[in-house]
């Protein structure tokens, strides 16, 4: 996308070539001709169908509105300067309002029959045509389109090379306007690309519920270590990552974790962009579009080999499913949602609640494989300034102050906890095993003790010491 508008002054026909060239830029070396492709103006300017600046579909006086009128004729006199150029008559108008009637070469054209829009008479034209310029312009308006005139619109032009002659080289899309520069000429039309803004997207991951459990521990029990990595659509380098829950013996984590985005986007397209390199040997980064969709991955973490893949789900921000207010009713049919029921998180601005993940890789099918709640608020820059907040549960720990969530104490590290897991683990269930054991161990220790000794004591009380 250029967006750019090149204004210049020419002679006719001594100036009747404008040749527009496309090249690749070359950070070394010379810029290479990408294709080219060749206007004729003084063919345009002569010719009786305005192909010299487009004639626009409704003729708006409002200099506010953005469709304004901008040629530097009206529509009467770009009607008499057909007439003359196709050796007619001039024009010539009868009547008013609704009964307002146009001759041309000899053909009768009606204003009601126009403005019906099935071109069936009407009574008078309606209050939003009326801001439209008067009757006779409107007619005259009519009459031109009705009569072939080249229509206001972007020009899609092919490029070609030289050095492939008759091959295709691309594509450009542009429009030419001609005036007379001895005339006062119509300001011209803002095309400049539109602006992305700078917005911050904050995910609160609250807990998660029946997440499915991958692992056994040593005592046979299920389980899994949860945590969650979420990141928006094109921009997987802002992936960001939960703490872990570990042990998680019910499919319950808790995290209370805040994770924030900045990025840029296009209300108007409602695009995400970024200025990325397309492949590892691109020198320059390039403008990429990206649709506005959250990845959200539950993982059961592993240290030795590389971390299970629970569930996932993807959601559109600009289409977004809505949560459940609980768990229990949390399910797959969310995403059967009509999308006229779907809302933009863009307009509600902040939503919170339970949404499934699923896995379908197996089947093709998904499958429910737990449920994560979260809270969702997009903001602009500014709001976000005024509303600081810290990535995790670190400082400024605000909008909203995030706790240390509140785990069950089988949530802990085997290897950093070695004594947790005994007590745990071991002295919880097996306490009283564990003492009768001791006492057995002890009494067995004793009694070996005692026969180990008894020849000895006996020999000293028999004969007293005595060899």
């Amino acid at each position: 996308e250029f967006g750019k508008m090149f204004e210049t002054r020419c002679s006719l026909p001594r100036d009747s070539q404008l040749t527009i060239k496309v090249y690749d830029h070359d950070l070394i070396g010379a810029n290479d001709i990408v294709g080219a492709t060749t206007i004729d103006l003084e063919d345009r300017y002569l010719s009786w169908k305005r192909a010299s600046c487009g004639v626009a579909e409704t003729y708006i006086v409002d200099k506010e509105n953005k469709d304004v009128w901008r040629d530097i004729l009206k529509p009467i006199a770009l009607l008499k300067r057909m007439c003359l150029l196709k050796g007619w008559n001039p024009p010539t108008f009868k009547g008013k309002g609704s009964t307002l009637r146009c001759y041309v070469n000899a053909s009768e054209y009606k204003l009601k029959y126009f403005e019906s829009g099935n071109r069936k008479p009407v009574e008078s034209p309606t209050a939003t045509v009326k801001k439209h310029g008067s009757d006779e312009h409107r007619l005259a308006l009519y009459v031109l389109h009705e009569l072939g005139v080249v229509p206001e619109h972007v020009e899609t032009r092919t490029l070609y090379n030289d050095d492939c002659p008759g091959i295709p080289q691309g594509k450009i899309h542009l429009w030419v306007d001609i005036f007379p520069y001895d005339r006062n000429l119509p300001p011209p039309v803002d095309i400049r690309p539109r602006q992305s803004a700078k917005m911050v997207l904050r995910v609160i991951v609250w807990n998660t519920h029946d997440v499915i459990l991958q692992d056994e521990n040593f005592m046979g029990e299920k389980m899994s270590d949860i945590f969650c990595k979420i990141w928006m659509e094109g921009l997987p380098k802002n992936a960001q990552e939960t703490d872990v829950h570990f042990r998680s013996l019910t499919g319950e984590g808790n995290f209370n974790w805040r994770m924030t985005y900045d990025f840029d986007y296009l209300l108007a397209e409602q695009k995400v962009v970024a200025f990325q390199k397309q492949s590892f040997f691109s020198i320059e980064k390039a403008l990429e579009k990206f649709n506005p969709i959250l990845h959200i991955n539950v993982y059961d973490f592993d240290i030795f080999s590389s971390d299970d893949l629970l569930g996932w789900t993807e959601l559109s921000l600009v289409s977004l499913v809505p949560p459940t207010k609980g768990p229990k009713e949390c399910s797959l049919d969310v995403y059967d949602t009509p999308e006229k029921l779907r809302i933009s998180i863009f307009d509600k601005k902040k939503i919170k609640g339970f949404w499934p993940v699923y896995d379908d890789t197996l089947t093709g099918e998904r499958e429910l494989t737990g449920k994560i709640e979260l809270e969702i608020e997009v903001m602009t820059e500014e709001e976000a300034n005024e509303k600081p907040a810290g990535q995790a549960r670190k400082d400024p720990n605000e909008n909203p102050t995030l706790e240390p969530p509140n785990r069950p104490v089988t949530s802990f590290n085997f290897f950093m906890n070695p004594f947790t897991v005994f007590k745990i683990l071991i002295w919880q269930k097996y306490k009283w095993k564990i003492l009768m054991s001791f006492l057995i161990l002890l009494g067995i220790c004793f009694l070996g003790l005692l026969i180990y000794t008894s020849p000895g004591a006996m020999t000293t009380a028999l004969w007293g010491g005595r060899g």
